[in-house]
């Protein structure tokens, strides 16, 4: 089956792009056209839309091109998710032992509309959920989701609340203004408990992860079938998660208040 045209510009444009380097960081429109076997008016249009998106920009006097800033961005943004997720996994696992559940780490998609699994850890009898590392799912519906839509900016905010909300399991809240008040509470609390929200039968308590900018970065949770984490059991998992959540911050360069609480995971476990 023959590549959609869109998949081919973007193939060209990719091509274009990483021909760029440290050896050459500059190109014209001609040398770029005969490197890459494409006619100069294409290679042109290529070059003006990266312009717009920032990830080349044109010297003004040799008219040559250099990449832009965007490229930096998108190369720090890859630096930091892989950053959380080291720093991150060693913690994921020592809760996932102490809990005996499933333990999740997401951030919001780079779209803004949606989250996505970047780690996972499971034990044996943890509770087999169909979110895989790389898999996304919805930001109104869920602790995880939920508490990384409540620090969201206000206009992202609304850009989700104004799609489709549609019920993913049985107490799936679908109201907006419903959801609004969640969010307000999430952020008073500093956190986010939710009960068969997007499975049935699952529960699961979440906290945001901060970086040394003080910004909410990703999403910890734990999650658990009703059985085992439910209104009897759910502080003693927001202890567990809690910690963990702060430990990764601080892993981070992030400095809590001093009347943050401070609880260590072997406290909790020996009391537990």
């Amino acid at each position: 089956m023959s590549e959609q045209p869109q998949v081919k510009i973007l193939d060209k444009a990719l091509r274009v792009l990483m021909l760029f380097s440290p050896e050459q960081p500059e190109w014209g429109v001609s040398a770029l056209s005969r490197e890459v076997g494409m006619s100069k008016s294409t290679v042109h249009r290529i070059l003006r839309v990266l312009e717009q998106h920032g990830f080349v920009m044109q010297n003004a006097d040799t008219r040559r091109f250099r990449l832009g800033l965007a490229g930096i961005e998108l190369g720090r943004r890859a630096q930091a998710g892989m950053e959380l997720r080291r720093v991150a996994l060693p913690i994921m696992e020592q809760l996932s032992t102490m809990s005996g559940e499933t333990v999740l780490l997401q951030v919001v998609s780079p779209e803004g509309d949606r989250v996505v699994c970047i780690e996972r850890v499971q034990q044996r009898r943890g509770l087999r959920l169909i979110l895989d590392v790389g898999s996304t799912a919805p930001l109104y519906a869920g602790c995880s989701s939920k508490v990384l839509l409540a620090y969201l900016e206000k206009e992202s905010v609304d850009t989700v609340l104004k799609g489709r909300l549609r019920p993913l399991a049985s107490h799936t809240t679908t109201d907006a203004a419903q959801i609004r008040a969640q969010l307000v509470e999430i952020r008073r609390k500093g956190y986010a408990v939710s009960f068969e929200e997007t499975d049935e039968g699952v529960a699961g308590v979440s906290f945001p992860v901060r970086d040394a900018r003080d910004r909410v970065i990703a999403s910890l949770t734990i999650s658990g079938p009703l059985t085992r984490v439910n209104a009897a059991t759910i502080d003693h998992y927001t202890g567990i998660v809690r910690e963990g959540a702060r430990r990764i911050a601080a892993e981070l360069g992030h400095q809590p208040s001093r009347s943050a609480p401070r609880e260590s995971i072997e406290a909790l476990n020996a009391a537990n």
